[in-house]
């Protein structure tokens, strides 16, 4: 098997959406920076002999990242963006390695 013949394609990995959920954000209380979650729909509570009882959404930690964004556009080859690297850097308490 080629190299090339096991790299990720976008027709490999799933970017559509989540079935009744969007993908929310929410800002940082103490950095900036912004946490992926993900607003889940319920449907109605039935109970018998009862009018249909409304659930409101729950939001949960999203760990799909980009992938499931409709906004960003996925390219497996260039990888991720760098979204935290300054903040990482600025908390002093890394050292960056140098290409070998």
């Amino acid at each position: 098997m080629k190299k090339s013949d096991q790299l990720p394609t976008d027709k490999s990995i799933s970017t559509t959406p989540f079935p009744n959920s969007k993908k929310i954000v929410v800002k940082g209380k103490i950095h900036d920076i912004e946490v992926a979650m993900r607003e889940i729909t319920l449907s109605e509570t039935k109970s018998h002999g009862k009018p249909a009882a409304k659930n409101a959404p729950v939001v949960v930690y999203d760990t799909s990242g980009p992938y499931t964004d409709p906004n960003v556009t996925i390219d497996v080859l260039k990888g991720l963006p760098r979204l935290r690297e300054k903040w990482i850097l600025q908390r002093g308490d890394v050292e960056q390695l140098t290409d070998i």
